[in-house]
């Protein structure tokens, strides 16, 4: 498998670990937060949003590893769409980084998740996009 093959699988994994970040280390600590002016009764249900679209990329991107070289146009037109809402969600995630870091040292650890899953859904959209305009051929048993 050349490296164009095993650019959706990573995005599949990356955008998975972020859901599973999230779910596991960020959402937990920030309905504990303590902080004067938190206010996690909106932001638990804004990460859980978050977690669900990271899943729906992830499933995007391994359906479209499953289908191999020379595919419709659409469905790389989805794959790269997919890629820009993981992107986006990277994105968003810096947003949150950044106001909990004013919250104190009992937020580090879901400050560091959440730099950890801003990078792996930004990685995540670009493998997508790229996989979606890099041309893929196949040989007969190769890929």
């Amino acid at each position: 498998m050349h490296w164009p093959g095993r650019l959706l699988p990573f995005a599949a994994v990356a955008t998975l670990a972020t859901a599973a970040i999230l779910a596991t280390s960020v959402i937990p600590s920030v309905r504990a937060d303590t902080f004067p002016g938190a206010m996690p009764e909106r932001a638990v249900p804004a990460f859980w949003v978050n977690v669900i679209l990271n899943l729906l990329v992830a499933a995007q991107a391994f359906g479209s590893s499953r289908r191999r070289a020379g595919g419709p146009t659409r469905r790389r037109g989805w794959t790269a769409a997919a890629g820009v809402v993981a992107a986006l969600l990277g994105l968003a995630l810096i947003d949150a980084a950044i106001a909990f870091a004013e919250h104190g040292p009992t937020m580090q650890g879901a400050i560091v998740a959440l730099w950890v899953s801003v990078c792996l859904d930004l990685a995540a959209g670009v493998a997508m996009i790229v996989s979606a305009f890099v041309r893929r051929t196949t040989s007969l048993g190769q890929d």
